[in-house]
């Protein structure tokens, strides 16, 4: 199922949207509505999205881990990776995606921009 605020990316062999996963490298957008598919996806199976290239995305960042708040110094040249369809994960800068703007620490948000690596030529 995709949930309305789900980042979305293209399935690399179907080419069709899916939700996201850390490791993505096919980045499109954020979902506008919500779908539950079968089995199979068909065409038939549509829904709006938000496309994110060139976008600032505000993303929940998870706080269970090492590195709980962000500072000044975590803007701008870190890229962080996401722990999953909907969160940015702070301890992950392995082959990460998000370049933080600017942050809420007691949010627990970022306002990120996406590595353009990680983005599907869509638009």
């Amino acid at each position: 199922a995709i949930n309305v605020g789900d980042l979305i990316q293209i399935d690399s062999t179907s080419r069709k949207g899916e939700v996201a996963v850390a490791t993505s490298t096919t980045l499109v957008g954020i979902a506008q509505e919500a779908i539950t598919t079968g089995g199979t996806v068909t065409s038939a199976d549509k829904i709006p999205v938000a496309l994110i290239r060139g976008m600032v995305v505000r993303l929940p960042f998870a706080t269970g881990g090492s590195k709980t708040s962000f500072a000044s110094t975590d803007k701008y040249t870190t890229a962080y990776d996401i722990s999953n369809k909907t969160t940015l994960n702070p301890d992950d800068t392995t082959g990460g995606m998000c370049y933080v703007q600017d942050y809420n620490n007691t949010a627990a948000t970022v306002d990120v921009i996406f590595a353009d690596a990680n983005l599907a030529n869509v638009g």
